[in-house]
């Protein structure tokens, strides 16, 4: 594959990622995220540290938009070596602004996030 046809690829995980927190849907969040896949930040103050599972949980918590509804997001770097990537994201998501260090890593053809730490700007 071309490093363009990668980078597409990523992108599409990260689309689907960001779309699945949104738009609340589990299936596109399984799918951008390994099922070992480990997040952490400081959301509304509190320090979380989770599972793929518990933060899909906490995600089915807070209100998803309707699909298709459009949002703000920009990748603002990516950086890539071998099967590894490095995506910097910002977008805007359950009253706040965050900004995402999603890790990926392409295994058996396909890219997914592995590792997440987040900066949620509204509630620092």
């Amino acid at each position: 594959m071309s490093t363009k046809s990668e980078r597409e690829a990523i992108e599409a995980v990260v689309a689907d990622y960001l779309e699945g927190m949104i738009y609340g849907q589990r299936d596109r969040l399984e799918r951008a995220m390994h099922p070992q896949c480990m997040q952490a930040g400081h959301f509304n103050g509190i320090y979380e540290f989770f599972d793929r599972e518990t933060f899909i949980r906490s995600i089915e918590a807070e209100t998803a938009l309707p699909p298709g509804t459009s949002y703000r997001s920009e990748i603002l770097s990516s950086d890539m070596t071998g099967d590894v990537a490095v995506v910097k994201v910002e977008d805007d998501c359950f009253g706040t602004t965050f900004t995402d260090y999603l890790t990926l890593i392409k295994h058996d053809n396909q890219w997914q996030i592995v590792m997440k730490a987040f900066f949620d700007h509204a509630n620092a």
